[in-house]
């Protein structure tokens, strides 16, 4: 048995190569995230989509240009007398076409055409014509008015709007996760502090117990000897495992960051160098709810939904409406036996054609428009609905944001108190050990000793649990009231 202790030193050997060491602080991990998160570069290139499809609904009011150019030939035989008739023809038209967001539609053009043939009773031959005109379509009831055509340009302005909300949802949980990732691994190599700790009072202890057992103070079957050795393996342990929760959460620090791209990036030895807040003001949570409900990019995206729903409820109330058309044009001809002549014709204004005329169209029953009503009133309804279930959940978060971050400063608190009585406790029992001393007419043993160190790391770790539960709280009441980039020094421009 006093060999194996002797020689544990030793087994532990074969330290692994050091790595390359970074030290970064939370502004650091900010940065970085916030510049380099996949994730989030992602979701900023859907309010620049979402600007495209306002384009492309505005597009609608843009004039159309059209032509149109046509040749035609006939050859054939009358039956009555017998002889061959024959006809070419050429044309040609263009214009322009435009939506207005009143909904008219103005259409303007102009053409003209040659006809050439043997015809008996052509009047000209051959025949030249030129024409302009303008017609107009003007709904007077269903398709009127501004806000009915332009609701689909509405539309897509408020699904930027939440394009950029939900950016705003992302860069907040980007940036939580990153501090929540920087606080995790202040935890992990502190926690690895501890162990080591840990570790040297564990081979203090051994060596106490050797030097015991070589003056006979203790006899070689003794069962400290065991404990005490048990004791520095069961530290090793911990002290690999915690090497192996460090590089964990450099991983997932470095995947947030983007370190991972960078040469040896995943073999880098992350320091931590922002130290962790040891306390925590007092929460106003009545407040911190009006800050949620005027702060929160999601709680503001379900009232621009709201917004959209109401578009959609104007437009299907419109629909309900009848159909009644305004139609009319006015158009102006000139005929000639050549271009020249045709064009005097029409430089006389003599020849024109105008029509007017009311065009009504009523579905039987307009059950289609009724359905597309009944639906649109309820999806405003349901989407009030989900915005108050919505606000009772922020509070509900903000108020246990709030509590949590009020239990874990008193946990602190109720950490340090067991730290110290557990480092008295330790050094006494350690003394009595080394001296041989007797306690309550009980003589002291490795085990005592054994059981009071493992109850300061457990204090130690409770303690630096508690600290960084702490952080983490002040980051997720941040979050939920939607001021969490404000509180990091982060600027997000939206609209």
């Amino acid at each position: 048995m006093l060999a194996l202790a002797l020689a544990l030193g030793s087994a532990w050997g074969g330290e692994t190569p050091p790595r390359p060491r970074r030290e970064i602080s939370v502004e650091d991990v900010l940065r970085l995230a916030l510049e380099r998160n996949l994730r989030l570069a992602a979701e900023k290139l859907n309010p620049e989509r979402a600007d495209q499809t306002v384009v492309e609904e505005q597009a609608v009011f843009d004039p159309t240009a059209y032509g149109d150019l046509r040749a035609s030939g006939l050859k054939q035989q009358r039956k009555e007398q017998g002889d061959l008739t024959w006809q070419r023809k050429a044309s040609a038209t263009a214009g322009v076409v435009k939506l207005f967001e009143l909904g008219t539609t103005l259409d303007a053009h102009v053409g003209g055409s040659r006809d050439n043939n043997n015809l008996p009773n052509a009047l000209v031959n051959p025949a030249h014509d030129e024409t302009a005109g303008v017609s107009l379509k003007q709904p007077l009831l269903r398709g009127f008015g501004v806000r009915v055509n332009t609701a689909r340009i509405a539309a897509s302005r408020n699904e930027r709007r939440i394009a950029l909300a939900q950016l705003h949802v992302a860069a907040l949980q980007t940036v939580g996760d990153a501090k929540l990732a920087f606080w995790e691994l202040v935890f992990a190599r502190r926690d690895r502090e501890i162990v080591g700790r840990a570790l040297e009072r564990a081979d203090k202890l051994l060596e106490i117990v050797r030097v015991r057992v070589q003056a006979a103070d203790l006899g070689w079957d003794d069962p400290g000897l065991g404990q005490a050795t048990a004791n520095v393996a069961v530290r090793h342990e911990q002290v690999v495992s915690a090497d192996d929760r460090i590089r964990r959460v450099e991983d997932f620090l470095k995947v947030i960051t983007e370190l991972a791209a960078e040469p040896s990036g995943w073999n880098l030895e992350l320091v931590p160098t922002t130290e962790p807040q040891a306390g925590a003001p007092e929460v106003d949570v009545e407040r911190a709810v009006e800050t949620a409900l005027a702060q929160r990019p999601d709680y503001k995206a379900a009232q621009v939904a709201i917004d959209t729903r109401d578009i959609a409820l104007d437009v299907a109330r419109n629909g309900l409406l009848p159909k009644l058309d305004l139609e009319a044009s006015l158009g102006y001809m000139g005929l000639g036996s050549s271009w020249s002549r045709a064009s005097e014709s029409f430089d006389n204004f003599n020849h024109y054609q105008w029509t007017a005329g009311i065009v009504l169209e009523y579905p039987l029953g307009n059950r289609a428009a009724r359905a597309r009503y009944q639906r649109a009133t309820l999806d405003r309804q349901q989407a009030a609905i989900q915005l108050r279930a919505l606000e009772r959940q922020i509070q509900l978060e903000v108020r246990n944001a709030a509590r949590t971050v009020a239990t874990s400063a008193e946990r602190l608190r109720a950490a340090e108190a067991s730290v110290k009585a557990e480092e008295t406790r330790v050094r006494a029992e350690e003394l009595l050990f080394r001296e041989g001393g007797r306690e309550e007419g009980r003589r002291r043993n490795a085990q005592d000793v054994v059981f009071a160190q493992d109850a300061l790391a457990d204090a130690e770790r409770r303690r630096l649990r508690a600290l960084i539960d702490l952080n983490a709280a002040l980051v997720e009441l941040e979050r939920v009231k939607g001021t969490l980039l404000d509180s990091s020094h982060v600027l997000f421009v939206g609209e």
